[in-house]
């Protein structure tokens, strides 16, 4: 016989498998399939539900209960999704302001992953991020973390309060602030860059530096970025370590 049971978990915890995938910046790349990430979502869900516990005895019985239910494991894997794309989205505004300092701003293509314009160094810089946090297991960990939210935040469990808000609302301004810590030492040289053809085109007015500043600036600020690179991975590992505590505290907000 059918258990019942067993099957309406199954199904919210795919609800809840299938939002996180769809909203991760890691896993919603534009070069994989829906039909792969459905089925990633559908093995993760067939993994996981003999390890969760079923929904509690007061939950609400027939489709009304269900739909509600069914809506609240889709918040909290989109919430958990959010906040990794909060904090990747940190690298795509640092690129975006050395684009704009370097003055690549000009050449901006649709990016069909955020649905918007992005620029040469932010797509870069994006696409390299992505890359180290595969290569140190970061992808394990985020389906860790998306596991160990089935202890933390059970099966129609979750609820939204004041300390939740707070706690986004804090990851959005930080990644700003983290942002501008990732561009800050190229910006700083590429300033740098400006007084010198300030101070060069008063001394020499005969120089077109208006003209001269275009592949001044872009061979400056891409040396500057090749050079800086190496240095900026503690940068990146803070990053990784910053979305790790965040998905922590943002489930034991929702529980």
């Amino acid at each position: 016989m059918l258990n019942f049971d067993l099957i309406t978990v199954f199904f919210l915890v795919l609800i809840r498998m299938a939002s996180f995938v769809f909203s991760c910046p890691l896993y919603a790349v534009p070069g994989i399939p829906p039909l792969v990430k459905a089925g990633l979502s559908f093995i993760l869900a067939a993994l996981v539900t003999p390890m969760v516990m079923p929904p509690s005895p007061e939950f609400p019985g027939g489709t009304w209960g269900f739909a509600v239910a069914a809506l609240s494991e889709a918040g909290v894997g989109l919430a958990l999704g959010l906040v990794c794309t909060f904090v990747f989205n940190a690298i795509r505004i640092a690129g975006q302001l050395l684009d704009f300092q370097i003055g690549f701003a000009m050449a901006a293509v649709m990016d069909p992953l955020s649905g918007s314009m992005n620029t040469l160094l932010s797509r870069f810089l994006f696409f390299m991020t992505l890359v180290l946090f595969m290569n140190v297991d970061g992808h394990h960990a985020l389906i860790r973390a998306l596991v160990k939210s089935y202890e933390l935040v059970p099966l129609t469990a979750a609820g939204i309060n004041g300390q939740v808000t707070l706690l986004i609302i804090r990851i959005f301004t930080d990644t700003f602030a983290l942002a501008v810590q990732i561009c800050a030492p190229v910006v700083a040289v590429l300033v740098i860059t400006d007084l010198a053809m300030g101070l060069i085109g008063k001394t020499a007015p005969q120089l077109n530096i208006f003209q001269l500043g275009f592949p001044l600036k872009i061979a400056v600020g891409v040396s500057a970025l090749a050079i800086l690179l190496p240095a900026l991975t503690s940068l990146f590992k803070y990053m990784f370590d910053t979305l790790q505590k965040d998905l922590l505290l943002l489930m034991k907000g929702l529980a």
